[in-house]
């Protein structure tokens, strides 16, 4: 269930698993610890497909949490492709520069800022 919070969503998600393929420590809330890591592995992303592929595959395999149909009404997808569409939504926006580190934190902590609101609801690769 989504609640407006002035310019910021906020979605009740059990446990947000953003590009689990990432953490060292799956309990640990960010994928990066700076800027500049987070562009490097962007950049990774970005320039291997084969990597962004298997990152995609990777995070689909942890799953998303435990709040798909929430999820998949925020998205505008069936139910039953929502993870798909979670991670390759949220890999192909990092790896091409449309969330920022901020906007992945902001995950991590529940809420959907702006831009992630738009990579999350814009389909990616037909998903």
């Amino acid at each position: 269930m989504r609640k407006e919070n002035g310019m910021k969503t906020k979605i009740d998600v059990a446990a947000l698993v953003l590009l689990g393929f990432l953490l060292a420590d799956p309990a640990r809330a960010q994928i990066a610890d700076g800027e500049q890591e987070f562009q490097a592995m962007a950049a990774a992303l970005k320039a291997n497909d084969a990597e962004r592929r298997s990152a995609i595959e990777t995070c689909i395999g942890q799953g998303i949490g435990s709040n798909l149909a929430g999820l998949a009404e925020f998205m505008g997808v069936p139910e039953e492709t929502a993870t798909e569409a979670w991670c390759t939504r949220m890999t192909n926006g990092i790896a091409n520069g449309r969330l920022t580190l901020a906007d992945v934190n902001a995950l991590n902590e529940g809420t959907i800022t702006p831009g992630a609101q738009e990579v999350l609801t814009t389909a990616s690769e037909g998903r």
